[in-house]
């Protein structure tokens, strides 16, 4: 079967030398749908675009979105130890109307100068702004002070305990505003029409949220330039922020990539056909995948980013076999029929089963439950399989319509030379070469036990990052800036009239205050118990001794009726229309996933036990993260676990044999446990990056144990001498295995240029997982083969 593959692709060969035009037209003409939708590629940063349309988890929260609007906000914080004067005042409600005035799709703001003021005055309830009437002396803005200190609504949300912090805090409409303006033009044209069917309009986007985030920050910065000390934190500007970046690494490692392999290209050919074609080859496959991309409607998110980059690396890998043994042959023969007919025949099937166990590394997370790690397998495999279809057709097509010279080589160059030096010492040590490796595995299995679980992507910045600093210094000050929403549906309309009701809400929020575990605790809740209690206080006079749930039902209804009539919309944001639902707003400081996980299960809990009849529902940014990383853990290990075993298959196939296909995954997989060894020392956690390493890196790792193995078969079936196959094959194919490892790696270490410290990590660990698996192919690998030869199990 080999021998007849093997001959077909050669025969390929010729075909193509001698229709080169006719393959070229061809392949252009099947690749013009995809390239068409290049330039409509979009990117998603959001949390939800982490979850596919049908998740139960972002189903319930669009249902909390749909219901109470936006939970995602952005915090203006401004640290000052003069917040109670006429000036900063003054300033604040500059900064306040100036985002009202110049910040798009705005639902509210909510600052000192515009939050509720809850009092009576006589019979009346009274909910008009803080700052209205705007105070003109100092002792008026003391007596401000002294109802927003006595307040609890205003503390932990728009003052901080100490005095030293104020926020403004932005909520935008949870609703995309794309398509407004043609609506409303088309309206006048409407006919009546029973059949039409209410459409559900689609959230926020990304696009609108950037444009939220860059007034924001505009009118930001003017203000700083005054000399006060503002931060921005909150998903929103995080989330916006992480796209920036990874849009900036993008085009850096890109460009940063394409170099190294233009450099090694020209060094190892030294022609200028043999640096263009690839990169032609490189373009097309690229350009392919990510007008694919466009084409379904599928977005560039975080994982997704380092496509192009993978895709680069790959591509260079099989164009250099290709081109490697073309001009060895085309040097040596002078003919260039000879030599495209014998590459495809000597390689051409390697390279596709090369290619094609590297889609089934990267292509084993297409079935991954978080959307864009979905995304990346289906598009990066997609990208390996058009690229590997170009390399065996339009590069050999290339070559055929080109001029070219044989040159003269030195009988045996610097990289010759090292290969044979190499060679000697698997033959020679290889018992020591397989004892040493079952160590350092065991080590690093050991080590592995140890490495931390992180989802965190505060913490994917570095740590002078703005947004980095902001977050953490308003958590500290304001006791958090990120939430789980809890909604509690009584089934009964009028259910959160009751005021026993009402009491265990207000006793189960005092119970959530008090929470706190090593990694974090909550700082603040808020729920329509804060407006029942604070219209009761102000019905009696102002009193604090009436800050409390009222025991009446009849003077509850009463007392919410007057807060709904004072102009106040507040209770919209608490309560649903008909009182059977109530949203329960817990405050907390951004914490990762994995450490927030035991403060979600309490709340859970203690919300069920304090309404064991009602229908619960938690959603909000911390149970979104913590969703998205444990379906990311629980993907990967069958990401593994189907790359392992097909790719297991695919070297039984290649081999013929099962038991060499299963000793050649051992060079495979020892790189890739050595990887965890790496993230031990280097304290590196497991995160929705570097979970990624484990099914990239098999499939690129099993390209050269290919390689190797496939050729040592062949020269070893030839002359029955195990120590003579394996320098053959490093004599042959062994060039291309280091130059093309070394262009891989180098295309990986072209991550530690990102600012995004997730991605130096993925970089750095794939670079360093592809050395290692070159080193355990051409060390492992023979001194394994010498133990088959030797046992007789290769025939």
């Amino acid at each position: 079967m080999h021998n007849k593959l093997e001959s077909l692709m050669g025969r390929f060969g010729t075909f193509i030398y001698h229709n080169p035009l006719k393959v070229i037209v061809v392949m252009l003409l099947l690749l013009v749908a995809p390239l068409s939708h290049v330039p409509q590629i979009k990117f998603d940063t959001s949390t939800e675009g982490f979850m596919h349309p049908d998740d139960p988890v972002l189903l319930t929260y669009n249902t909390f979105r749909e219901q109470f609007g936006r939970d995602e906000r952005i915090a203006i914080a401004i640290k000052s130890d003069s917040i109670f004067t006429l000036k900063f005042l003054n300033q604040l409600k500059e900064i306040h109307e100036a985002i009202e005035e110049k910040v798009p799709f705005l639902e509210d703001v909510t600052s000192l100068y515009s939050v509720r003021n809850t009092r009576g005055e006589g019979d009346q309830l009274l909910t008009d702004d803080l700052l209205e009437p705007f105070p003109t002396t100092q002792d008026e803005v003391n007596e401000i002070k002294k109802r927003v200190m006595a307040s609890h609504f205003y503390k932990d949300l728009f003052i901080s305990a100490d005095e030293k912090m104020t926020t403004i805090i932005v909520e935008t409409d949870a609703y995309s505003h794309v398509g407004e303006a043609k609506e409303s033009l088309d309206e006048g044209f409407e006919e009546e029409d029973a059949s039409d069917t209410t459409t559900k309009k689609a959230f926020i986007t990304d696009q609108e949220n950037a444009q939220v985030v860059d007034a924001v920050l505009a009118i930001v910065k003017q203000y700083e330039k005054e000399g006060l000390e503002i931060y921005v934190a909150g998903s929103p500007s995080v989330m916006d922020a992480l796209k920036s970046q990874m849009r900036a690494d993008m085009q850096k490692f890109t460009r940063v990539t394409f170099l190294i392999i233009i450099l090694f290209l020209f060094i190892m050919f030294r022609r200028v056909s043999a640096v263009v074609y690839p990169l032609i080859i490189i373009i097309l496959s690229l350009m392919t995948t990510i007008g694919s991309m466009a084409w379904v409607g599928a977005a560039f998110k975080l994982p997704t980013q380092i496509v192009p980059s993978l895709l680069l690396a790959v591509s260079v890998g099989a164009t250099v076999h290709i081109l490697s043994i073309f001009f060895d042959r085309f040097n040596k023969m002078g003919e260039k029929k000879d030599a495209i007919s014998y590459t495809l025949g000597h390689s051409g099937l390697a390279i596709a089963m090369t290619s094609v166990t590297t889609a089934i590394g990267v292509g084993s997370f297409a079935g991954s439950e978080v959307a864009p790690i979905s995304d990346l397998g289906l598009f990066a495999s997609l990208g390996v399989m058009v690229s590997l279809i170009l390399t065996l057709t339009l590069l050999p097509a290339l070559l055929s319509i080109t001029k070219l010279k044989a040159k003269k080589v030195e009988r045996l160059g610097r990289l010759d030379k090292l290969m044979q030096k190499l060679a000697h010492i698997p033959i020679r040590h290889y018992k020591m070469i397989i004892v040493t490796s079952m160590l350092l595995v065991g080590v690093a299995l050991f080590a592995s036990m140890k490495i931390e679980l992180s989802h965190n992507p505060l913490f994917w910045f570095q740590e002078q990052n703005p947004n980095r600093i902001s977050t953490q210094v308003i958590d500290e000050h304001m006791n958090g800036t990120v939430t789980i929403e809890s909604i509690i549906d009584t089934g009964v309309e009028n259910g959160w009239n009751n005021p026993e009701r009402l009491e265990k809400l207000n006793q189960l929020s005092q119970k959530l205050e008090t929470y706190s575990d090593a990694h974090t605790h909550i700082g603040k809740v808020v729920s329509i118990a804060t407006i029942v209690k604070e219209t009761n206080r102000a019905l009696h006079e102002n009193s604090e001794q009436h800050y409390s749930i009222p025991k009446d039902a009849n003077l509850v209804s009463q007392e919410l009726l007057l807060f709904e009539n004072s102009g106040s919309d507040d209770l919209e944001d608490v309560v649903d229309s008909q009182f059977s639902k109530a949203r329960v707003t817990i405050k907390l400081p951004w914490t990762d996933a994995v450490k927030a996980v035991d403060v979600l299960h309490y709340v859970e809990d203690e919300v069920a036990k304090a309404f064991p009849n009602a229908h619960i529902e938690t959603t909000g940014m911390v149970p979104l993260l913590i969703n998205t990383f444990a379906q990311a853990v629980h993907s990967s290990v069958m990401s593994y676990f189907i790359a392992a075993v097909l790719i297991t298959f695919m070297m039984m196939l290649i081999l013929g044999s099962v038991r060499l296909g299963l000793l050649s995954m051992i060079p495979n997989l020892a790189p890739i446990i050595l990887g965890l060894l790496m993230m031990y020392v280097w304290n590196v956690p497991l995160d929705m990056f570097t979970l990624l390493i484990g099914s990239i890196a098999i499939g690129l790792a099993v390209d050269d144990t290919i390689h190797f193995l496939h050729n040592f078969r062949r020269y070893y079936l030839e002359s029955g001498d195990s120590a003579k196959a394996i320098e053959q094959t490093f004599f042959t194919t062994g060039k291309a295995m280091v130059i093309t490892t070394i262009v891989l790696a180098l295309g990986f270490y072209a991550y530690l240029m990102a600012q995004m410290v997730s991605v130096q990590n993925f970089g750095f660990l794939t670079g360093s997982v592809i050395v290692l698996a070159l080193l355990s192919d051409l060390f492992l690998a023979p001194a394994l083969m010498m133990v088959v030869a030797k046992r007789g199990w290769i025939k």
